[in-house]
């Protein structure tokens, strides 16, 4: 079947997409590398820009808390971030762009984050944060899978618009390795 067909299944059918367990496990692996990034920064790293002009790597887990935050609060009240893009652009960057990102496994370009998930002066120490992280990681592959089982797990990207649960599983695994790397000193 091919992955912008998905798109298109009833809800009932993509609970048994078999990809499901796979995208699960990208997103823990991700998230287990992006823990151990973060754990393994020294002091003065943390505290410092990714690259000139960029954000602090505290400032990068404080935006993967804030975009943690919006996929849960979507999955469990059905409050959705807007959809920034008009809705023919929408379904060509998702039929188009969103493919090309879970393929190669990176998301080109510098797109400017929406502002609901700009981080401000992170204020919490990086244990804090590490510890938000994780718990956050697991609630929302929690809500994912609930709704996944009930065939209503949905989420709605600024650009892309509404995605269903394996795709949605699978660009937030992405998301986490393309920060990854940010927060990842070079050496």
């Amino acid at each position: 079947m091919a992955m912008a067909a998905v798109d298109n299944l009833p809800r009932s059918a993509e609970r048994d997409d078999p990809r499901w367990d796979d995208a699960t496990e990208e997103h823990r692996t991700a998230l287990a590398a992006l823990l151990d990034a973060v754990e393994e920064l020294r002091d003065d790293a943390w505290a410092a820009p990714w690259a000139a002009g960029k954000w602090t790597r505290a400032q990068v887990a404080e935006h993967l808390v804030l975009t943690y935050e919006a996929a849960i609060r979507e999955l469990t009240s059905g409050e959705a971030m807007p959809v920034k893009v008009p809705p023919f652009r929408r379904k060509l960057l998702r039929w188009l762009l969103l493919p090309h990102i879970l393929f190669h496994r990176s998301i080109p370009g510098r797109p400017r984050s929406p502002r609901q998930l700009r981080p401000g002066e992170v204020t919490a120490t990086r244990a804090e944060l590490l510890l938000r992280l994780r718990e956050l990681g697991e609630r929302f592959e929690h809500e994912m899978e609930r709704g996944y089982r009930s065939g209503t797990a949905r989420l709605t990207h600024p650009y892309f618009g509404e995605i269903g649960a394996v795709k949605g599983m699978r660009f937030m695994a992405v998301h986490l390795e393309h920060h990854t790397r940010q927060i990842t000193p070079r050496n």
